[in-house]
């Protein structure tokens, strides 16, 4: 087992851990999340950017291991850190010609419960991807021209470079 799946494995480890009642022994019925929060990369999200960045996660990497759907999250990430690209997670996934679940409308799918943990973990802090800034799967792209990009890593059907 590889050091990426370790980690993976051990983050939901620990986040499984963490989670237990705000008073134990009571039913308390919590209240909805507006805002997810993330120390590790010092941002917060809306509920609405948070579920759009799963519809993403879901659309791209349905199918795909936890690892490879974490991955798709963390590119949104880090492009956010690079000023080529917007500084929103909107702005970043809605990006003329990125992603093509924009393109094809499966964008509106609603995600599942892996693709709002791949979410959960990328915005804190997860990336398997060493900052991969792109991917795409080279048995269904139709364009070539990020074959001439270095490769990073291959997780599941997707190439990160």
């Amino acid at each position: 087992m590889n050091i990426k799946k370790i980690a993976v494995y051990l983050a939901v480890g620990l986040s499984v851990l963490t989670l237990r009642p705000a008073v134990p022994g009571e039913a308390v019925e919590s209240a909805p999340v507006h805002t997810y929060v993330s120390v590790s990369r010092n941002l917060s999200l809306s509920r609405e950017e948070f579920h759009l960045l799963a519809r993403l996660i879901h659309a791209e990497a349905r199918g795909e291991p936890l690892e490879g759907q974490v991955a798709v999250g963390a590119v949104v990430f880090n492009r956010l850190n690079d000023p080529r690209f917007p500084k929103t997670i909107t702005g970043v996934i809605y990006e003329n010609y990125q992603f093509t679940p924009v393109l094809d409308g499966t964008i509106e799918l609603s995600p599942n419960a892996q693709a709002l943990f791949a979410a959960e973990l990328a915005l804190n802090g997860l990336d398997p991807t060493n900052g991969s800034k792109f991917f795409y799967n080279p048995d269904k792209s139709e364009s070539r021209w990020l074959d001439g990009l270095p490769s990073l890593v291959k997780i599941g059907q997707h190439i990160f470079c």
